[in-house]
């Protein structure tokens, strides 16, 4: 049986294809994004309507304890980290304030896989109506979102759509920061792009090393050292 492709694997092929390939092959742990993971968990952390603000506050106190705990986050990064996320929850929570109806009652966190589809994924959070909704922590597009959230989007509508035998057919994105909850429709190009994608992840992680794409983020990239010296090894052969 072939090996199930995340959803996370799909916005990592987006991003550069050869990023799965060196992923597949790394031994070690990527560093914690000590900021994201936080504001992240935080967006997870509320379940009322009423009071956003009070329940973030306490939130956060309680993730800066726990946090720690679980990851191997330094203090000198977790507590600067939660004092620069403290002086924005006011404004995260009058922001969001208009869009609780969209987010709540929800799950968070939510783990779906298909045989079938041959995919996997941990989805964010799981909204009213069978609505999978992604939590960004950068910046927004202008308009709407960016393609690689699309297509995550997707992905878990695909797996969604299946357990439940329905066609979801719109998703949100969070941007906290910002204030911002975007609706996105999901179009049957998008479902069929995905399956597409995952059938070149399964072909690089079984060993295809995929060209580099001239948009490639190479400079703030991971695997820059690694990524040059097989293309220059790859050089020397053809």
């Amino acid at each position: 049986m072939p090996t199930l492709v995340r959803i996370s694997e799909i916005g990592l092929y987006l991003r550069c294809p050869r990023l799965i390939y060196f992923e597949n092959l790394r031994r070690t742990p990527q560093k914690i994004d000590t900021k994201h993971l936080l504001l992240r968990s935080l967006m997870l952390s509320f379940s009322q309507k009423n009071d956003l603000e009070g329940q973030l506050k306490e939130n956060l106190a309680r993730l800066e304890a726990e946090l720690p705990l679980v990851y191997e986050i330094e203090p000198e990064e977790m507590e600067p980290a939660c004092r620069e996320l403290e002086g924005e929850i006011a404004g995260i929570a009058q922001g969001l304030a208009g869009h609780l109806d969209h987010l709540l009652p929800c799950l968070a966190e939510v783990d779906l896989y298909s045989d079938r589809l041959g995919l996997s994924g941990r989805l964010d959070r799981l909204a009213p109506g069978s609505t999978p909704s992604l939590i960004r922590t950068g910046k927004a597009p202008e308009d709407g979102i960016w393609k690689k959230d699309r297509l995550m989007l997707a992905g878990y509508a695909l797996l969604l759509g299946e357990k439940n035998r329905t066609h979801i057919n719109q998703g949100l994105v969070e941007y906290p920061r910002l204030a911002l909850v975007r609706a996105a429709q999901i179009h049957s190009v998008d479902r069929a792009r995905v399956l597409r994608i995952r059938d070149r992840i399964r072909l690089i992680k079984e060993g295809q090393l995929p060209d580099r794409p001239e948009d490639a983020p190479c400079p703030a990239c991971w695997a820059a050292d690694i990524c040059e010296t097989r293309h220059s090894l790859a050089s020397r052969f053809f």
